[in-house]
Order: C-alpha cells, then sequence, then structure tokens
C-alpha cells in the first residue's frame, strides 16, 4: 500500500525541484519534518513544502505505511475546510509533500493573539469551519482523532479555517472502536483517558475535542 499511495502521487521519477523552487521560508517545525515556504513553477502560486525527514521517521515510530496512510486521507478528502494535498515526492533523504498555502498561519496562534477580543460571531463562524471539517471527515469513515486549534490553518481574508496534520487519523468502519490512546491530552474525550476500562473510542472524540476548541473561543 506504501507503495502504491506514494508512487500515484509522485513519489516516483518526478523531483520536487521540477515543478517547485523550495524557499528557505520555514512556516513550521514538527517532530521529524519542517514545513517550508515554496513557489509553484508552472502558475507561480505559493505552496506549503512539508519534508519529512526519513531518517528521524523511526525514532518517532513512524513507518512509510503511516505516511501513505496519511496520504490517502488527505486524497480522499476534498473539502474547503480541509487542507489540500496538491503533490507528493521523494529522494533519498525526505518524503516532500506540496500543501495548500495558507497564509494566516494556524489557529492556535490565531487563538493567543485574539484571545481578548474575540466577539462571539467570530467565534460561531470558525466552530461552522471545525464542524463542517469533522463532518466531511466522518462521511468518509475517518476519525481524525487530534482535532485542536493548532491543526487547522487559517486562510484568505475571509479567515476560513482548513484541518491539517493527518497523521493520526484513520479508517474507523462503523461498529469498530480504537484502543490505542492517541491525541493531544487536553483535548481528548474521556474514554480515551480511561483505556482500557472504557474499551475503545471512535467518531465522538473528535467532536468532545470541537467542543473544547469552542470553550477556548468563548473564554
Amino acid at each position: 500500500l506504501a507503495l502504491a499511495v506514494l508512487g500515484a502521487m509522485g513519489c516516483g521519477n518526478s523531483r520536487l525541484e521540477d515543478r517547485y523552487f523550495l524557499q528557505k521560508v520555514k512556516l513550521g517545525q514538527g517532530s521529524f519534518g519542517t514545513v517550508w515556504r515554496g513557489v509553484d513553477k508552472q502558475d507561480h502560486g505559493v505552496v506549503a513544502i512539508k519534508q519529512l525527514d526519513k531518517a528521524l521517521m523511526p525514532r518517532r515510530k513512524v513507518n512509510r505505511e503511516d505516511v501513505a496512510r496519511e496520504i490517502e486521507i488527505m486524497q480522499f478528502c476534498q473539502h474547503v475546510n480541509i487542507l489540500r494535498l496538491l503533490n507528493t515526492y521523494e529522494d533519498a533523504q525526505s518524503i516532500y509533500l506540496a500543501l495548500e498555502y495558507c497564509d494566516g498561519g494556524d489557529f492556535g496562534d490565531k487563538l493567543k493573539e485574539r484571545s481578548m477580543d474575540l466577539t462571539e460571531p467570530e467565534a460561531s463562524g470558525w466552530m461552522r469551519d471545525i464542524i463542517a471539517a469533522i463532518h466531511a471527515l466522518h462521511l468518509r469513515s475517518i476519525c481524525h482523532c487530534d482535532v485542536k486549534p493548532e491543526n487547522f490553518m487559517v486562510s484568505g481574508v475571509t479567515q476560513t479555517l482548513k484541518l491539517a496534520d493527518f497523521g493520526l487519523a484513520v479508517m474507523l468502519p462503523q461498529g469498530k472502536a480504537l484502543v490505542e490512546r492517541c491525541g493531544t491530552p487536553s483535548f481528548m474525550a474521556p474514554e480515551q483517558h480511561r483505556l482500557p476500562a472504557s474499551g475503545g473510542f471512535g467518531f465522538p472524540v473528535d467532536m468532545w475535542a470541537a467542543g473544547v476548541t469552542m470553550f477556548m473561543l468563548l473564554n
């Protein structure tokens, strides 16, 4: 699956530099990857390039199958409130994901900037975006498992929120439950904290995390 998905998305003979100019402007930093600003050589549009360091992946217990699952889920979920995956590439050191660029940065930073003067209509609009993204995933039997402000990007003058970072997202057939604890503790639902006694968790945990986010918006 990993080779098939990565190959289908461009992780084959094509090279990142053939399509994109990678600017050394860092947009974000993760545990085994960096997000850079890039420019599409075809239409000169700005993109975000997520560079995954293959040498660091095993230390973070991440393998090619995990990356393939993230790519597959992003391909599957085309929605205005979900960050768009444009292409993927691979060389000897890294896997690259070319992503839609959001000029407003991550929503977590936006909340810190606006926490004292945030209006209820603004909070309501952002919650509509968050719920729309979760609804789009759940319609496709996908549980995100890590909904939080830092995993939404802010786009354009409309300040539209787009859900990103699908590293923990999974395809979850109806009636099945997840039994391994994952996510960000302060956004995790009670059934996640009570594992294994709770017997597992599913789609409702994304809505719980959205509720925690709403509480942050209004307080």
